[in-house]
């Protein structure tokens, strides 16, 4: 099963295929998978990872 989100209705659901479109509000092509709470953690420290990096940059 794959757990999904719509991106313009923010719908939840698993599903065992990739649909085209939301089943709630039937917007195509804004389905994806959703997010699990380390790809945002991954996501958030890669963002300061590169923040730290440019810092730096400019300081030297």
């Amino acid at each position: 099963m794959l757990d999904l989100e719509c991106r313009g209705c923010g719908y939840k659901f698993k599903i065992a295929k990739m649909p085209a479109r939301c089943p709630y509000c039937s917007k195509e092509g804004r389905v994806g998978l959703r997010k699990t709470a380390q790809d945002l953690l991954d996501e958030t420290f890669g963002e300061v990872g590169l923040m730290e990096e440019e810092r730096k940059r400019r300081n030297a």
